[in-house]
């Protein structure tokens, strides 16, 4: 047998939420375009099909049966401990440039599909689902330009919060990733494959940080607000600041917590950890399924669809409540979580003893305090908690589409009226759109714009949502719900519309 380089694939876990649990027992390790100069300590790996290679990288923690070893482009590889033969020391690897990791991605996405631009720590690239013609190139630029903007903006907030607790950070080691997938589908395949499946479905994933690969991932639909690109860069500077380690046991509630924390509107952020959010805080005062108990104890409730809505906001809760009322052991809390180190496990006890330690009271007793204390700072703060809801409207986003639509009860049949606006969330070029509206009596309305210009918005003219949906038996209806598909005008897809050939919605039954 003979020793190589290894290459190969990394699998990442899901989100910001990873844990070495999740990775299976297989090297992982996608080396790639490493100079001797650049290598660290050199292992020699036995793969599982018996061939050596040598890995190159830092090493960075160990434990449940694994090593974990740092990349030069800040990507965490798992190996386990049984299939090392061999460590020989060396310096840390020298990170690579933001020019080089631009080369990387360009490699994996393609030049004819990717855009980059970098700017200080950060790289911001542009995954397109189709080339782009010469004429959007500008756009592009402006797209990636904008990017770059808020992740400073981002880092100037998150150093004002940290700098005013006199929390000491450090400078990243390495480029700052931000990922702009054009289209929603190209982002659910490539988070799917990213996640292997796990955590929360790809579809209810707006955008993540990922504690491997160390990059942040996003829809380009969420660059109309930034709201989701700025939860996850929160994390992203967490993690590259030198509060946590990466794929630490530091509680999902506590990065959770720091992440939404912070608010903002459009590229603006007005909002940070002091803050009393209207939207987490009524959804924790909603929540009857989990408790501060649960997700101080367990990340469990993080990692489905159903319950993370409830640990969201109770993660925002605890951190703001503890932040707000006990900020020198919120401060001697954070000094702990920074000590814990990549693959160490905690179990539910410690976290348990480690919490109540330091704040000096039972979780369910802090929980008892905190209605209180919020509606204290509510009403100092002029937040207000009323339900802005309006029956028959609703807003929604999708598919690089953002739409306004209102319903009305029509005398005939039960069948809704339905009307609106569509926006185009793209920054850089025109699409086609093919919205519809579907009740749960099983009829629709469509509507068919052929070329929209970014950032435009166009009319959806009333019209009765009667048209049969495939399957369904028909009947009087009482809720509707908006879906988009989008698709560049000159695709095969946007050329099939244009003919006239539209997927018929069909009846699921609810």
């Amino acid at each position: 047998m003979h020793c190589q380089r290894a290459s190969g694939k990394t699998f990442v876990s899901r989100g910001s939420i990873m844990r070495a649990a999740l990775i299976p027992s297989l090297i992982c390790c996608l080396l790639c375009g490493l100079s001797p100069s650049t290598y660290g300590d050199t292992f020699t790996v036995r793969e599982d099909d018996g061939n050596k290679v040598l890995v190159d990288a830092r090493f960075v923690g160990e434990g449940q049966g694994l090593i974990a070893l740092e990349r030069n482009d800040g990507r965490i590889d798992f190996i386990p401990q049984q299939q090392i033969l061999d460590r020989k020391a060396g310096p840390d690897p020298d990170p690579i440039t933001g020019a080089e990791m631009i080369s990387r991605l360009t490699e994996k996405f393609g030049s004819d599909k990717f855009r980059a631009h970098t700017d200080g720590s950060y790289v911001i690239g542009l995954v397109l689902s189709e080339p782009l013609p010469k004429q959007f190139e500008g756009k592009a630029g402006v797209c990636l330009k904008k990017g770059a903007t808020f992740m400073k903006t981002v880092e100037k907030v998150f150093l004002d919060f940290v700098n005013d607790l006199k929390i000491e950070t450090e400078k990243p080691r390495f480029p700052l990733v931000l990922l702009i997938f054009e289209t929603d589908d190209d982002f659910m395949k490539f988070t799917a494959e990213e996640t292997g499946g796990r955590g929360l479905s790809a579809g209810s994933i707006l955008g993540y940080y990922s504690g491997l690969s160390n990059r942040l991932v996003i829809r380009m639909s969420e660059c109309h607000t930034f709201e989701t690109p700025l939860h996850e860069a929160i994390h992203q500077q967490t993690y590259n600041r030198g509060l946590l380690h990466r794929l630490s046991p530091a509680p999902v509630w506590f990065c959770e917590g720091i992440a939404t924390g912070f608010e903002g509107n459009g590229d603006k952020i007005n909002g940070g950890p002091l803050r009393v959010s209207s939207r987490y805080a009524k959804a924790a005062m909603r929540a009857r399924t989990v408790d501060w108990d649960d997700v101080v104890a367990d990340d469990k409730a993080f990692r489905g669809d159903i319950l993370a809505g409830e640990a969201y906001a109770h993660a925002w809760s605890i951190h703001w409540f503890l932040v707000t009322k006990y900020r020198k052991q919120y401060v001697e809390y954070l000094k702990l979580l920074s000590q814990k180190q990549t693959l160490q496990v905690d179990d539910a006890k410690t976290r348990m003893d480690d919490f109540e330690k330091i704040f000096g009271k039972r979780v369910g007793k802090l929980q008892s305090e905190f209605p209180q204390t919020l509606e204290q700072a509510a009403r100092k703060q002029n937040v207000s908690f009323g339900d802005k809801s309006v029956v028959g409207y609703s807003i929604s986003q999708m598919n690089l589409a953002e739409v306004e639509m209102t319903a009305m009860k029509n005398q005939r049949g039960g069948v809704p009226e339905v009307g609106g606006t569509m926006r185009n969330m793209s920054q850089i070029r025109p699409m086609s759109f093919y919205v519809t509206v579907e009740t749960d009596g099983g009829t629709y309305a469509e509507w068919f714009l052929p070329n929209v210009a970014p950032q435009k918005i166009s009319q959806l003219p009333p019209q009765l949502a009667r048209k049969p949906m495939k399957g369904a038996l028909g009947g009087p209806s009482e809720t509707f719900r908006v879906k988009v598909k989008t698709a560049v005008p000159d695709s095969e897809t946007g050329k099939a519309w244009q003919r006239g050939q539209f997927p018929v919605p069909v009846w699921s039954g609810n």
